[in-house]
């Protein structure tokens, strides 16, 4: 099963075409916004994945956004096809969240194991109103 390295939020990022290697441009923990409800500008996710000890078998990550009411939304579900290498670098960029609500909002990463889902890390959002 492929084992998550690393995931953040970002507001940009620059992949290196030489070496591959990313770099995060304004990590992302927290927004304060004028109003509510508001649409947060597009941000990136970025994760690392080991697929060492995988069998080469196609898996699926999916996002999710749950805001402080706990109402969880699907944010979107990408299925990998291995390579044969050993790491795997996801980097999307997520169109505005539509967020409603102050508080603690939380991005989880999953990845499906068989018929479930098992849930691999959770970045906290937190939003702020500015008043």
């Amino acid at each position: 099963m492929p084992e998550l390295i690393y995931a953040l939020m970002c507001a940009d990022l620059i992949v290196d075409k030489d070496s591959s290697s990313t770099s995060f441009i304004r990590t992302i923990e927290h927004a304060v916004v004028p109003k509510l409800p508001t649409v947060l500008p597009p941000i990136f996710f970025a994760s690392l994945w080991d697929l060492e000890d995988c069998n080469d078998k196609p898996f699926s990550i999916s996002l999710n956004l749950t805001p402080p009411d706990g109402e969880s939304m699907l944010l979107g579900v990408q299925e990998i096809n291995q390579t044969g290498t050993m790491l795997h670098k996801m980097n999307f960029q997520l169109p505005g969240l539509n967020i409603k609500s102050e508080g603690k909002h939380i991005v989880s990463v999953a990845l499906k194991d068989g018929d479930q889902w098992e849930t691999l890390a959770e970045l906290p959002l937190f939003v702020f109103l500015n008043k």
